[in-house]
Formats: C-alpha cells, sequence, structure tokens
C-alpha cells in the first residue's frame, strides 16, 4: 500500500487501485451530512447536482466547463453513508464512491473510498489530488458558507473501455471513422467541433502517431498558443482502454470568457468522439462474435 500525507492533517492512501482520503472538519455530522447531500451546498464546493440524491436514480453533477458525471446513489445511510457509481462524460469507466461521514468527540471525520480496479499509478496520483482539492474546498465552505467551487479545469481529458475486437482505434484509417479530423488530401489538416453554434473547423499540425499513441496540436484563431492532444490506447483484461488528454485552454492569451467557453464546445465534441468509438469498437465485437457462430 502506497501512502500520501495530503494538506493540512489529512491523509490518503492507494491499494490496488483504491484510492481513499479522509480529512477532519469543525462542523456538526448533520451539517456535513447537507454539503453532501442537498444541491444547493453541494454547487458550493463541487458541482451542479441535477436532482436531489435518490437511490437508484440516475442523475448528473455538471462542472460548467464541459466537464460532468452521470450518477446513480446505490445506497444512502442517512446521515453517516452515501455510495455511488459515476462516469466522468457519461463514458468513462463506471466507478464506485463511498462518502462516509463520523462523528468524532473533537470533531467530524468525512471520507471518500474510489475504486476502479484498472486505475494506473499515475490515475491514482491524480485521484488522490483531486479529491484533497474537493475536500479542501468543501472544508472551506464549511468555515466561511462562501463558494469554494474552481471557475474551470484547463485540461480536458477522458477515458474509455473498448471491448478486444479486431477494430484498431488508433490506425489511421480507422481514426478517420471516429475522431472529428478531415485530411487535406496529403495529411490529416483539420480538427471539426459540431455543437449548438453549429459546425467549425481548426487547423492540426504537429501531427505524430505509432501503434499505441497519437500526438497533435489544434490551432485556435487569434490565440497566441496552441493546444496539444494526446491519445493512448493500453490492454486491459477484457479488452482495451482508450485514454485522451487535450491541454493548453488556459494559455491561449484570450479572454477567460473566452477560453471557457472554447473549452466547453470541445469537450462536448470529445464526449461525442469517445461515444462514437465505444460504438464501432462494440460493433466490430458483435460482427466478430457473429462470424463465429
Amino acid at each position: 500500500m502506497d501512502h500520501y500525507e495530503s494538506i493540512d492533517g489529512g491523509l490518503a492512501t492507494v491499494e490496488a487501485g483504491l484510492v481513499r482520503v479522509v480529512i477532519s472538519v469543525d462542523a456538526p455530522t448533520n451539517v456535513v451530512w447537507s454539503a453532501l447531500t442537498d444541491p444547493a451546498m453541494i454547487r458550493q464546493w463541487f458541482g451542479e447536482l441535477d436532482q436531489p440524491w435518490m437511490v437508484a436514480r440516475t442523475g448528473r453533477i455538471d462542472f460548467g466547463d464541459g466537464d460532468f458525471f452521470v450518477v446513480t446513489a446505490t445506497e444512502i445511510v442517512e446521515p453517516h453513508l452515501l455510495e455511488f457509481e459515476w462516469s466522468f462524460l457519461g463514458v468513462g469507466p463506471a466507478n464506485r464512491i463511498r462518502w462516509t461521514v463520523s462523528d468524532r468527540p473533537e470533531d467530524t471525520q468525512i471520507e471518500v473510498q474510489d475504486g476502479d480496479p484498472g486505475r494506473t499509478a499515475a490515475e491514482a496520483d491524480q485521484i488522490v489530488a483531486g479529491w484533497t482539492d474537493f475536500f479542501q474546498r468543501l472544508r472551506r465552505f464549511l468555515v466561511t458558507g462562501r463558494s469554494e467551487r474552481y471557475q474551470w479545469r484547463e485540461d480536458i481529458d477522458g477515458s474509455v473501455n473498448l471491448p478486444q475486437s479486431d477494430f484498431a482505434p488508433l490506425e489511421l484509417e480507422s481514426l478517420y471513422r471516429w475522431l472529428p479530423i478531415a485530411s487535406d488530401g496529403i495529411k490529416p489538416s483539420w480538427f471539426f467541433t459540431v455543437d449548438d453554434e453549429g459546425p467549425q473547423r481548426f487547423r492540426v499540425g504537429n501531427w505524430h502517431l505509432d501503434t499505441n499513441r497519437l500526438i497533435f496540436s489544434v490551432e485556435i484563431p487569434n490565440a497566441t498558443g496552441n493546444t496539444s492532444c494526446t491519445m493512448e490506447i493500453e490492454a486491459t483484461a477484457d479488452g482495451h482502454r482508450l485514454r485522451f488528454v487535450h491541454t493548453g485552454w488556459g494559455s491561449l492569451g484570450l479572454p477567460d470568457g473566452r477560453s471557457r467557453a472554447l473549452r466547453r464546445r470541445f469537450a462536448t465534441t470529445w464526449v461525442a468522439t469517445l461515444k462514437q468509438v465505444q460504438d464501432l469498437a462494440a460493433a466490430a465485437t458483435s460482427n466478430n462474435e457473429g462470424g463465429s457462430s
């Protein structure tokens, strides 16, 4: 088991893909429980929960910058336990999250357990950092009563599990079937977004593709810097996991509102893109099974 000492008295541990982060707060249990379950309070430190928690009901936690989780509560024991499953962007691996609130003589303890057996060590580090940050925001909100939400996240990232099949997502011929890119007749040159504002294309550069990794840049008009994207695929126990990170949204030299709107637009496109590659991989699996019957 790896141990992490998080800031300001918190403790985090990681074992076999299970991240556990614990903090103590100087607030009554009922207040802490409300901060974890009341949508009006959750939005002050975490995100916009679209409906109150209810076992077996699916909802959404939205962060306002294009990021969101699809969530389904699996167990609620008021005022001490809230367990739910969530999927990042609605297409990522389903992780089980468990929030526990414990009374102590001097304070109240809050613990999160976040499990994913396919998680890498680097991903576990990111999860530790993420939950530590969220819990510190929760603590500050409980102390001050003021909003501690982050404004927006500079990177877009995500992953999707793909079943074992003959479909090879990162072969160039396959890429044109699911990644919103177009060629100039010689090489990939344009990345397309399509949403409520209509289609728009952005110039692609620095294209580098090998068996398991794709790297390219996306030029943003009138920006002083480009964004860059890395996609990787790795084997899992029952297929593959495709990961991507699209960085540079905080370094465009554009007004903050414009950068955030662009990030939200690209995040919407990436969600549709991941759904497309997931559907293609599933169809290839179905075809393989049909051909072998």
